[in-house]
């Protein structure tokens, strides 16, 4: 979405792929991180942890949702586009921490059944109708 030859359409599709993937991805990662807390009961920090990429997705998602009344190829889109990926640049840094962390409190038995979980979980949302819809309900239970 920053190459700038890229055809303003193509850069608007990018952009759609973008938010239905991180929907995807943000529903299904909250339902496992629900069933871990759950099950596992993690200390404090490990809560905090979870509880900022939760807020993280949502910062994305917002400015995603901006960029879709922005015009591709603008400045103000490159811009906006450059700001979203350094988010989901930072944001990765941290789930690889939290990754790390997990593997401390989580035995491996449960950590392969959530990763088994999260890979249905995201079957099951790209087989909804409207992920995006989901993606929305859920910013909304932790907002």
């Amino acid at each position: 979405m920053l190459e700038p030859g890229t055809q303003p359409r193509e850069l608007s599709n990018l952009l759609d792929i973008f938010r239905l993937a991180l929907a995807v991805h943000l529903v299904a990662e909250t339902r496992v991180l629900t069933t871990l807390v759950t099950i596992v009961r993690p200390p404090p920090t490990l809560r905090l942890q979870i509880a900022q990429l939760r807020t993280e997705h949502v910062g994305q998602e917002l400015m995603a949702e901006r960029l879709v009344n922005v015009t591709p190829a603008s400045d103000a889109w490159y811009e906006g586009v450059l700001e979203l990926r350094v988010m989901v640049l930072d944001h990765a840094k941290r789930e690889d921490y939290l990754r790390a962390a997990l593997d401390d409190h989580v035995p491996s038995s449960i950590g392969r059944g959530l990763v088994a979980e999260y890979a249905t979980e995201r079957m099951r949302m790209l087989a909804t109708t409207s992920p995006l819809l989901l993606a929305r309900q859920v910013r909304a239970d932790f907002a």
